[in-house]
Order: structure tokens, then C-alpha cells, then sequence
């Protein structure tokens, strides 16, 4: 039985249906045979310095990774056909046009350009952007739309969580109530140190490095008692701790923002919005059901998966209420949709295998067992005893899946294997980039505000307001009311504590050189300009450069691997002669350019 997929994952896959949609849309247009002009086919589709990549190879490498997804879309789209034709349900080639125009015109296009740049970055054509996509997206709205009631009580729901008062509060989460209750008398004692207080107490990360600061709650957003009791604080007030899931939090109240005033005409507009959105989201669940109801009322076998019926029926993939979906619409379909994509990586892993063969290089089962259990720890998958919990990455990253465990570590883990072994004596790590690596993960951090603006002329403008009055309070309504990032705008100038060494010397320097209450000069930072009010640095948590030396060490290393490697591959490929013939392009390499020049090889024999 095929899986049941969301209304989301339809649409969003919608490119990998059958062009047998195009024909049950366009009565006029022909049957093709999918098999007909194989032979005039193109057999090599690339050539990678002199070693060819041929039609068949490639077509079942791309069925290896995307023929489960392109069968189950195919099964799911003969089923919409069939219900769409079973209700008398049609969509014209006129609901199309109409429909893309609807599309178009909320981007202030022309349907010429907007089909030109979604057929772009979906990589299909205009007639299967028509005939499989939107057609498969109008004709699930039509048999979702039965089932699909909105009321008013939502849309009053939405208007109050959009346009009604919203509350700003710091918060503190800790792990447990009696650690919660300390912290709450802490902060009860000496309420202007609560930013501090999350800073230090908090396990939320992404809340404690900014002391806390959420950005503004509103109505019938989140969690139903958070939202009650900030909303029951006035500015400066502290809340009782409030248990949520398997956390206890505080909240102290920033400042109340009132609901927003909407003209008459405003507020119909935004109604008729609200409820067309809520519209649009409702189809996932009774999509969602009516493909339920489809699989349940069908007769679908899977054949690939099923090595016996594979054997008793060669050639068919899959059968849907006795019709069958070939091997070879399937394979058409996979080239058809992924054969660029699926080119590509194959070309770069062409590159890397000539590379290793030219360094006398290998890679065995060992380095792929180290790689893996590396990313492991990397992303946090570590047993109780410290090491690698292998079995439970490998079960997130294939989604439990175990027929995709050889996808994984062919397409994931042998080519970062493989170039780290090619590039492993160009990468060390030395005395200073320890100690930079120290101060920048472990050192003192600047706590600041910070107003991001979009030009110089506005920039000098509130660099003086903020100079006339340098108190944190003044500074921070100014972020809210000029800074053009948004974080920093919400938060009244709040951003993460700047770190050493982090990638943006100029505004760390300039930031480590203020002292609390400083505000600093104009920093320029690509095309914005940025002023800072210092509130003060961090303690570090971490003093012993020992006791972090190893961790330290591994983590640089990896990014100096990580570095050299994108800068080895980009030189390979640069420096290849690539045709590829299914994207038109070629390349000719630094041999074949140096011998149109009649020049000698490198030096170094490179390539």
C-alpha cells in the first residue's frame, strides 16, 4: 500500500506525476508511447575527462533514489483522476490560465514571467507546469472543497491573534520546579536582574543569549497558560512559574502593545484574507482524508517492492485498480524529473573517483564507519557512555527507512570521505588557531543593542539621537522604531552577545572596545550600517584551556577539512573537461585549453 500524502506534499510533488494527467485534461492531444524513439535517444549523456556517463546508467541511478517517490506520485495521481472523473469534476485548460494569472498578479507579474520563474526553479517545462501541478492543484481543491467549511469563529480567532494586543516578556525556563522556585526568588528580590537571570539560569538557548527577551506574544498563538499570564502582567510585573510540558517558566513583562485600529474597509480586506487562508491550510487535512478514502475504496499493489509479483509480471511497477504503471514510465519519469540533478552528482562523483585514483587513494569500510559516527556526535546522536549513537542517526537521517541506508552513505558519506582523504595534508591546526578557537567559543562575549540601518545619511541621523540620550531604554525604542532587521526591531535592539573571532572583525573589534553604556561609531557591515549601546560582557563559563583542548581540536579541524575541501572540489571541477550533454554545456578542462595554447603540462602535473 502506498503511504498517504499530506495535501503540503502533493502539491509540493505534484511536478512527478504521470503526463497521462495532461491527457485526461486535453482530450485532443495524443497517446504517446513512452517506449517510442528510444532509439534515437542519446546513449552517453556526459563525459568527464574522456570517462563517459551513459542513458542507462544514469536511469538507474535515479530510480535507485527517486523510484519509490515517482510510483507512489503516479498511484496517487490515478487516483485523483479517477475521483475527479467518478464526481464529474473537470479542470479546463481556461481554470489553468485563470489560476496562474491569480498567481501572478500577487507578485505584480505577467503569467509569461511568473510561469518562466517557477518552471525554473522547479525545473519543468510550461505544459507539465500546467498539466501536472496546477491541474493537480485545482482539481484536489474542487473534491476538498466539499468538506471544507470555514466559520466565523475562526476567522474572529485569526483577527484577534493578527490585529489584537500583544504582550513582550523575558522568560526563564528551567528544568525543574524546585530549581524554578529559587530562581523565582531571585528574581522577585531583584527584578532589574532578570535579563541577567536567563542569561545565566535559563536552559533555553536561543532565549537566554538575548537575557531572555521573546519576541511579542499574541492571542491564540502557543501555549494557552503562557499566553494568560503574560497577558495578565503589567510592565515591570514578574509571573508565577507556569508548568509547561517538562519545563517551568518565568515571566517578567517588558511592555503591552494595544490591538491595532482597522478602518472599515481594512477590516474587510483583512477578513476575506484570513478566511481565504485558512481555506487554503484546511485542504491539507481534507486532502489528507480523501486520499484516505481513496487507497481504502482501491486495489493497489506495489510491485517493485515485491520481488515475487516482480518476477510473475517483468516490467510493470505498480497496478492500480488492474492498471498498470510501467517500468519504463517510471524510469522516463525519474530522467525526466531528476535526470539533471541525479547527472550532476554522478559527474562529481566521476571527479572524485579519478582524483582518488590519481592520488593512489581508497576508501575503505573503516573511514566510512568513523564518518558517520563523526556526524553522529557532531549532531548530538551520543550514547550515555560518550560514544556515537550510530543506530539512532542512521534511523533519523533515512527517516527509518533501511533500503535508504546505501543512498546515504554513498551519496552523503563517501564523497565527504574521499575528498577529506585527498585533501588531508593540506590541513592542520596550529598554536593560534587553538587560541582563537578558544576565544572565540569560550572567551568573554560583548552584550549589546544594536540598531541595524540601510544607509549612511539615516544611520548618521540616529547615531546622534542615540548620543543625546545614551540610556539603554532610549536606545532600544529607537531600535524599534528604525532598525531594519527584524529581530533587533522586535526586541528593542536585543541580539545575541558578540563573540571573538566570529567572521565580522569590524564590528568586534569596535564592539570590544566599549565599555557598559558606550554607544560606538557607525559600523559598516556589508550594505548596512550598524550602531551598538554596550551593556557589558560575559563571564565565560569555561576558564581552562585544557579541559576543552581535544573537543577544540576536532571541532577546527573540521572546519578547516571542510573549508579545503570546497576549495579542492571547486579546483577539480574547474579544471575538468565536462560535457554534458543533457544540459547542453561543456567545459574544456585545463589540458585541452593548454593544448590549444601548444602549452607544456604544470609544474605539478595537475591537471
Amino acid at each position: 500500500m502506498t503511504r498517504i500524502l499530506s495535501f503540503a506534499a502533493v502539491i509540493c510533488t505534484t511536478s512527478l506525476f504521470l503526463v497521462t494527467t495532461a491527457q485526461y485534461l486535453v482530450a485532443q492531444q495524443p497517446q504517446t508511447n513512452p517506449a517510442a524513439g528510444t532509439e534515437n535517444r542519446m546513449q552517453v549523456l556526459a563525459v568527464v575527462n574522456g570517462q563517459q556517463i551513459t542513458r542507462d546508467y544514469l536511469t538507474n541511478e535515479a530510480v535507485r533514489r527517486f523510484g519509490e517517490t515517482v510510483i507512489e506520485n503516479m498511484i496517487n495521481n490515478q487516483l485523483i483522476m479517477a475521483m475527479c472523473q467518478s464526481k464529474g469534476i473537470a479542470v479546463t485548460p481556461q481554470d489553468i490560465t485563470d489560476e496562474l494569472d491569480r498567481r501572478a498578479r500577487k507578485f505584480g507579474m505577467s503569467i509569461e514571467k511568473y510561469v518562466e520563474l517557477i518552471s525554473q526553479e522547479r525545473g519543468v517545462d510550461e505544459q507539465k507546469l500546467r498539466n501536472e501541478v496546477v491541474w493537480t492543484e485545482l482539481a484536489l481543491r474542487r473534491l476538498a472543497s466539499e468538506s471544507t467549511q470555514i466559520t466565523p469563529e475562526q476567522v474572529q480567532t485569526e483577527l484577534d491573534s493578527e490585529f489584537g494586543p500583544k504582550v513582550q516578556v523575558r522568560a526563564i525556563a528551567l528544568g525543574d520546579e524546585a530549581r524554578a522556585q529559587q530562581v523565582l526568588a531571585l528574581a522577585l528580590a531583584n527584578p532589574e536582574q532578570f535579563s541577567r537571570l536567563a542569561i545565566d539560569y535559563s536552559v533555553d538557548p536561543n532565549s537566554a543569549s538575548v537575557g531572555g527577551l521573546l519576541p511579542p506574544l499574541r492571542h491564540n498563538m502557543g501555549e494557552p497558560a503562557m499566553e494568560q499570564a503574560a497577558f495578565a502582567l503589567s510592565a515591570g510585573e514578574i509571573s508565577p512559574i507556569i508548568p509547561l510540558a517538562d519545563q517551568f517558566v518565568i515571566l517578567k513583562c517588558e511592555r503591552q502593545y494595544p490591538a491595532s485600529e482597522l478602518t472599515e474597509q481594512g477590516a474587510v480586506m483583512a477578513r476575506q484574507r484570513i478566511m481565504d487562508e485558512l481555506r487554503e491550510a484546511s485542504l491539507g487535512d481534507a486532502a489528507t482524508d480523501l486520499f484516505k478514502q481513496m487507497q481504502e475504496q482501491s486495489e493497489i499493489v506495489n510491485v517493485i517492492n515485491d520481488p515475487e509479483l516482480s518476477k510473475k509480471t517483468p516490467g510493470v511497477a505498480a497496478t492500480v485498480n488492474g492498471h498498470n504503471i510501467t517500468m519504463v514510465q517510471v524510469e522516463d519519469d525519474c530522467l525526466d524529473k531528476f535526470g539533471r540533478d541525479v547527472l550532476q552528482s554522478e559527474i562529481n562523483r566521476t571527479l572524485i573517483m579519478q582524483r582518488l585514483q590519481k592520488d593512489g587513494l581508497s576508501v575503505a569500510d573503516e573511514d566510512i564507519q568513523q564518518e558517520i559516527g563523526r556526524a553522529a556526535v557532531e549532531f548530538g546522536f551520543i550514547q550515555q557512555d560518550g560514544s556515537p549513537d550510530v543506530n539512532r542517526w542512521i534511523a533519523m537521517v533515512t527517516q527509518n527507512d533501511s533500503s535508504k541506508i546505501e543512498i546515504y552513505v554513498n551519496d552523503e558519506v563517501w564523497p565527504t570521505v574521499a575528498m577529506k582523504k585527498v585533501v588531508t595534508k593540506q590541513v592542520s591546526v596550529t598554536d593560534e588557531d587553538m587560541q582563537m578557537g578558544f576565544e572565540a567559543n569560550f572567551g568573554p562575549r560583548v552584550q549589546v543593542l544594536a540598531i541595524v540601518l540601510q544607509d549612511q545619511r539615516t544611520a548618521q541621523r540616529v547615531w546622534e539621537m542615540a548620543k543625546s540620550n545614551q540610556t539603554e531604554k532610549y536606545f532600544g525604542d529607537l531600535a524599534h522604531q528604525y532598525s531594519v532587521e527584524p529581530a533587533s526591531r522586535a526586541n528593542y535592539g536585543e541580539v545575541p552577545p558578540i563573540q571573538m573571532h566570529g567572521g565580522r572583525k569590524v564590528m568586534e573589534e569596535e564592539a570590544f572596545r566599549l565599555n557598559p553604556g558606550d554607544i560606538s561609531g557607525l559600523i559598516p557591515v556589508g550594505q548596512n550600517w550598524i550602531v551598538l549601546w554596550c551593556k557589558g560582557r560575559t563571564t565565560p563559563v569555561v576558564e581552562q584551556f585544557d579541559a576543552v583542548k581535544d573537543e577544540l581540536y576536532r571541532d577546527i579541524l573540521e572546519k578547516k577539512m571542510r573549508i579545503a575541501v570546497a576549495e579542492e572540489f571547486e579546483t577539480m571541477q574547474s579544471t575538468s573537461q565536462i560535457d554534458n550533454f543533457l544540459t547542453g554545456t561543456s567545459q574544456p578542462g585545463d589540458a585541452a585549453v593548454r593544448a590549444a595554447r601548444n602549452q607544456p603540462p604544470a609544474a605539478d602535473g595537475n591537471r
